[in-house]
């Protein structure tokens, strides 16, 4: 009994430390900007984010959000955080060629097995070269979508040289290179304006998530292509940057609180909601999709799958070396990062 009340006192006396500390600080807000809608299953990892930083920072950092492109597109949100348009944003390094060469290995093709785990990894990998390759922000999370693979419209695309010729929407840098390399024309538009390009034949076919074809998907890709690659070939990188003045400027207190939440852990934590619900889109879309073809490639077409990924390979290896970073070495400390989470493919 004796312990149980010093126990209580003790966690008692931690909160009143807690709350003290956090007396004198001024309130803030951080402006947290993603370019999907707040239907999107991003919203909710969010929401628990926010409401245990306010939680912890005892009322002292509040954030709103701002889906939907309200303050910009989102090719510019790296530079609309640093800029300080958002303190915080949804950054997608592919979308800016050749700016951020180390965080592409995470989407080279045939690189990660499991998204949920991988977001751990990633984010523990990444922490020794943000500070340098991202130094305009403070790199709170790294997390990817679910496997991605291809799409189309009219074709089933089969093995790589069945890409030649089609134009595809490409999801970022890396992919855009991949088509290119198996002779396809990659096309960057905006996720939200990618069906329409589909459904005028702008575009062939897209890069993008197994469920992205389900009705149950933000995107409801499946009702305009009608084949898919049925291959986890690929994942797109995501950060999320908090902008390092407003890091700076808050207290070592409101510091504190904003670097717990920045972990491994929770990066897992906010992307869980989009990784369940992307799991559970790609059962409904496997299970009632009407007149949609699924190909498994075999064990030697996805062999011939590996070898054409091989340029892609070598030109991320060339990009880091020009960069400054020794490449071997920065993909053998993100495949052991991986390793250890079981999410290495």
């Amino acid at each position: 009994m004796k312990h149980k009340l010093l126990v209580g006192a003790g966690v008692l006396a931690a909160g009143f430390i807690g709350a003290a500390a956090h007396a004198a600080d001024k309130t803030v807000t951080i402006k947290l900007s993603y370019w999907v809608p707040p239907t999107h299953k991003l919203t909710p990892g969010y929401k628990e984010w926010a409401a245990s930083v306010e939680k912890e920072s005892h009322g002292t950092i509040k954030t709103k959000l701002f889906p939907s492109s309200q303050l910009g597109s989102g090719t510019d949100h790296y530079d609309m955080v640093k800029r300080g348009v958002a303190e915080m944003g949804l950054i997608n390094p592919g979308y800016t060629a050749g700016r951020f060469p180390i965080i592409g290995a995470s989407d080279l093709p045939f690189m990660i097995s499991d998204s949920l785990p991988a977001a751990r990894a990633l984010t523990r990998w990444y922490a020794k070269y943000a500070p340098k390759e991202m130094k305009s922000h403070v790199v709170c999370h790294v997390f990817t979508h679910d496997l991605a693979s291809i799409h189309t419209v009219k074709k089933q695309i089969r093995v790589p040289s069945d890409v030649k010729g089609l134009n595809i929407r490409s999801a970022n840098e890396t992919m855009s290179k991949f088509v290119t390399s198996l002779g396809g024309n990659p096309v960057q538009v905006p996720i939200m304006e990618a069906k329409d390009t589909l459904r005028k034949g702008i575009t062939d076919g897209i890069t993008v998530t197994l469920d992205g074809v389900s009705e149950r998907s933000t995107f409801k890709f499946g009702e305009v292509v009608k084949y898919t690659l049925d291959i986890p070939l690929y994942v797109s990188t995501f950060t999320h940057g908090i902008n390092r003045k407003f890091y700076d400027g808050l207290s070592a207190a409101q510091r504190r609180v904003i670097d717990d939440h920045c972990t491994p852990e929770w990066s897992a934590k906010v992307y869980k909601y989009w990784y369940e619900d992307a799991k559970a889109n790609q059962i409904d879309a496997r299970k009632n999709l009407k007149d949609h073809h699924w190909y498994k490639p075999t064990a030697a077409e996805t062999a011939m799958w590996r070898k054409a990924a091989q340029p892609v390979y070598a030109e991320w290896h060339a990009a880091v070396n020009k960069a400054g970073y020794d490449s071997d070495k920065v993909l053998k400390e993100l495949k052991d990062a991986l390793a250890k989470e079981h999410a290495l493919f």
